[in-house]
């Protein structure tokens, strides 16, 4: 009896061993495939935007007036082609990294003729010049794509099967796998199930691989030099946190506001798209570095080049256009908004203790990375990822200090994150790993 008891143990434990094996199979080809989406949509972004790409000024003395025919161009196709996909989706409503959270925690499938749709409603507002971000349709897209990759297959749980979509996409974008396996977990999945982290983990590296081998070194942080961790250095690290946590609530309080002032406009929603666009038009010549998801600007502050003055109006000018273009249509992420102007922020710190005679290093990349991590609400993915992006010890210190101080202010006010609240709009509150409906 004790030996047939001892088979059927082994029985059981070799069956699980080959549903965890496949499982994680499956995971690497799925994280590949994500891979090879992302590297795609990055690359068909980068090739519009070199159409109608403007030279970025470092100072308001180098600012012109001179109007761009192929930025107008691009602006009012793609405006127009958004206002009529805007009509084929659902009450209008684009779908995002909000959803997948929403299909993840009510054990819910993906909405994927919405996602599909809403991805190539992405695409094409980045393309035309969009001020919003890619990297929020490219984890949404990556977790539809996983749920259509997946949808044959029971093997693993839908909240799993979303979440590592997700973290395939962050890691093919941030060359961060490890990080991206903690975004999934913290911001998506919210818990570890009985698969644990293995078929996360798996879809992220091979994610990290195979863009890598596409694209090679492509992290967007490259920092070298290691700061010290002294008192200075860590009550910069103190203050910019409070100041990211700052600004980082008034972005969310914007971007989840902004539909509803939409509505009052009046405007038809096939047209709404329009307004933003126009408005870029108009600004274009005196702030390129609005257009598109302004990775260029963020390069160029991370190399010092951009005037405090200027800082100050792109910080704020970012989130009153994203704002403007998410909420009127114009559609697309709110990732790279947050680097944007968390990457402002930062290099406003830098340039005023540099006329000091204080700065030591750049903490450009800590202020990109505690308005991030409060946006999205993933602090611990945060700071995993700078730690992966620079091998620094020191950068991951400071740079939990700064994240962990903007997130708890932030969310003392505004919730978990944007997308949390943006659930919350529509009668969804998702509270730890259980989710109810607000009556």
């Amino acid at each position: 009896m004790s030996q047939s008891k001892d088979d059927l143990d082994l029985a059981e434990g070799s069956s699980q061993l080959a549903i965890r094996l496949a499982a994680v199979v499956l995971s690497l080809l799925i994280g590949a495939l994500v891979a090879c989406a992302a590297v795609a949509f990055f690359k068909i972004v980068g090739f519009a935007n070199s159409f109608w790409a403007l030279p970025l000024p470092t100072e308001f003395s180098a600012l012109t007036w001179d109007y761009s025919p192929q930025v107008g161009v691009a602006l009012l196709v793609s405006s127009l082609i958004a206002g009529r996909i805007l009509k084929l989706l659902e009450n209008g409503r684009p779908h995002g990294p909000a959803d997948l959270i929403h299909f993840a925690q009510h054990d819910k499938p993906a909405d994927l003729r919405s996602g599909f749709l809403s991805s190539f409603l992405a695409l094409n507002n980045l393309s035309g010049g969009a001020s919003v971000g890619m990297f929020g349709p490219l984890v949404h897209f990556g977790g539809c794509l996983s749920a259509w990759l997946q949808r044959s297959s029971t093997r693993l749980p839908r909240d799993v099967v979303l979440g590592s979509g997700a973290g395939a996409a962050i890691a093919a974008v941030f060359s961060a796998p490890i990080g991206a396996a903690v975004f999934a977990h913290e911001a998506i999945i919210r818990r570890f199930g009985a698969f644990g982290p293995g078929p996360v983990l798996a879809c992220t590296f091979a994610s990290y691989w195979v863009s890598t081998q596409l694209l090679g070194d492509h992290r967007f942080f490259k920092v070298m030099d290691a700061p010290a961790l002294d008192a200075h250095n860590m009550i910069i690290a103190l203050v910019l946190g409070i100041a990211s946590g700052l600004i980082s609530m008034l972005y969310i309080y914007a971007v989840t506001e902004a539909p509803k002032l939409a509505k009052a406009s009046g405007i038809p929603l096939q047209w709404r798209p329009l307004l933003p666009a126009a408005i870029l038009f108009v600004i274009s010549p005196l702030l390129p570095h609005l257009l598109g998801a302004g990775l260029g600007s963020i390069g160029m502050a991370m190399a010092g080049k951009l005037a405090l003055s200027l800082l100050i109006v792109l910080l704020f000018a970012k989130i009153v256009m994203t704002t403007l273009c998410l909420g009127f249509g114009y559609f697309g992420g709110v990732f790279a908004p947050a680097l944007f102007f968390g990457a402002m922020l930062g290099s406003i710190i830098d340039v005023a203790l540099a006329n000091a005679g204080a700065m030591t290093s750049s903490f450009v990349m800590l202020g990109a990375a505690s308005c991030v991590a409060t946006v999205i609400g993933a602090p611990v993915a945060a700071t995993v990822i700078v730690f992966e992006m620079t091998g620094g010890y020191e950068w991951a210190v400071l740079s939990m200090i700064s994240v962990v101080v903007a997130a708890q202010i932030s969310r003392s006010f505004m919730g978990r994150s944007l997308f949390d609240r943006q659930l919350a709009s529509r009668g969804i509150v998702v509270k730890d790993d259980k989710p109810v409906v607000a009556s």
